[in-house]
Parts: C-alpha cells; sequence; structure tokens
C-alpha cells in the first residue's frame, strides 16, 4: 500500500468509481428507450424504462453504502463534505436518466423525419458529457496518489474543459431542435408539444449535471 493508502486507509474513490460505473449503464439503457421511441417500438418503453429504473436502484444501494462508510472514516485524503457532492451530482444522472425513461411512457411520442438528426446529436452530447465525467472519475486514485499534483491533475483539468465543451455544444444543438419541434407545433397536439418540450428539458440535464461534476472535482483540485 501507498503511503497515503497507509495514513487514510482505502480510497472511498474505489466506489464513488463503481457508483459513476452503475450511474452510466443508467445513461446508456435511457438510449435505448429514446431510440424505441425514434424507431416507432413503443411496445419496448415499459421494459426499458423497468430496467433503468433497476439499474438506478442498484446505484442508490450503492450510494447508500458510500455514506454508511464515510461515516465510520476517521481519516480521508478528501473531506468527506466533497465526496459526498461528488456523489450526489453523480446520483442525479441517474435520477435523470430514469426520469427521461419516465416521461417516454407517458404518452407515445410523434418523431417527425426532420427532427432525428438534431435529436441524435443532442442525446450523442449529452451521453458524451456523462462518459466524459465517467473518466475523470475513473482518474482519481491516480490523483490521490500523485498529492492532486502534476499530469494526473492537468489531465483532469482537459477532461473538464471537455464537459464543459460538450455542454455548450448540447445547448446549441438543443435551441436547433428546439425550433425543429416549433415547426411543427400545429402538427401536434397540446399534449403532444408538451411532453416534446419536457424531453428535452428533462434530457438537458444530463450535460448540465456532468459539467457541475467536472467543476465539483476541479474545485477538489483547487482546494489541495
Amino acid at each position: 500500500m501507498s503511503t497515503i493508502g497507509k495514513l487514510f486507509g482505502r480510497s472511498p474513490f474505489s466506489q464513488i468509481q463503481q457508483h459513476m460505473e452503475q450511474v452510466t449503464k443508467c445513461t446508456l439503457k435511457m438510449t435505448e428507450a429514446l431510440d424505441a421511441v425514434k424507431t416507432g417500438e413503443f411496445d419496448k418503453l415499459d421494459s426499458i424504462s423497468a430496467e433503468v429504473s433497476q439499474l438506478e436502484h442498484q446505484a442508490d444501494q450503492i450510494k447508500d453504502d458510500i455514506r454508511e462508510r464515510l461515516l465510520k472514516r476517521f481519516f480521508m485524503p478528501i473531506d468527506r463534505s466533497e465526496v459526498l457532492e461528488i456523489l450526489s451530482l453523480q446520483d442525479s444522472l441517474a435520477d435523470t436518466a430514469e426520469d427521461v425513461c419516465k416521461v417516454l411512457t407517458l404518452k407515445r411520442l410523434p418523431f417527425p423525419a426532420d427532427i432525428k438528426e438534431e435529436f441524435g446529436k443532442f442525446v450523442d452530447l449529452n451521453i458524451q458529457a456523462v462518459e466524459i465525467c465517467a473518466t475523470i472519475i475513473n482518474q482519481m486514485d491516480e490523483l490521490i496518489e500523485s498529492g492532486f499534483g502534476g499530469t494526473e491533475a492537468e489531465r483532469i483539468r482537459g477532461l473538464s474543459k471537455d464537459v464543459a465543451f460538450a455542454e455548450h455544444q448540447a445547448d446549441l444543438v438543443q435551441i436547433q431542435l428546439l425550433k425543429k419541434i416549433y415547426e411543427h407545433d400545429t402538427d401536434f397536439s397540446v399534449g403532444e408539444f408538451h411532453l416534446w418540450m419536457r424531453v428535452t428539458r428533462v434530457l438537458s440535464k444530463l450535460a448540465n449535471t456532468a459539467e457541475n461534476l467536472a467543476d465539483r472535482v476541479l474545485k477538489t483540485l483547487s482546494l489541495k
């Protein structure tokens, strides 16, 4: 075990990483629900939504275990409050994936062909932001070992910029997507139009939360 490991014990980030892995599974499974809507396979939505809910529940179990273990620690290389904030943001990502699926099961969502390209880009950028965050979290052990400096810290700073860029691009694409949706406002029922607005709003939380998570990790670096 390293010197830091001997002093502080096992890093809590092994479990934080496990939690983030489960969160990523939630978001990737969520994309299957979006694909089902695009292809008109609405009969798949309930089962996919149930799978995402189960994955989110498993993530909650990991989260609860982490919180319980943190209470028993006397020394850690990172303040408990910082770990809990990171954990909370990760948890929000899983919650958002579950929320997207729940919204999609409310009503069959019409999917005009000219919306598909922008919507696909919007989804991809939100998922990209989450996946980059997963890479950041997976680097945290190495960051602790390096004393929160050196090449590991610079790598995380670079990845955080990538998350911010993905979130910015998602915002730009969302504007174009919303323009396309408004072009079809007379084709949709009031309920369908409202549902499109809700889906895009909830989905956008993924990239926004991912950016906040990356910023939280950067703040942790700045405190060291």
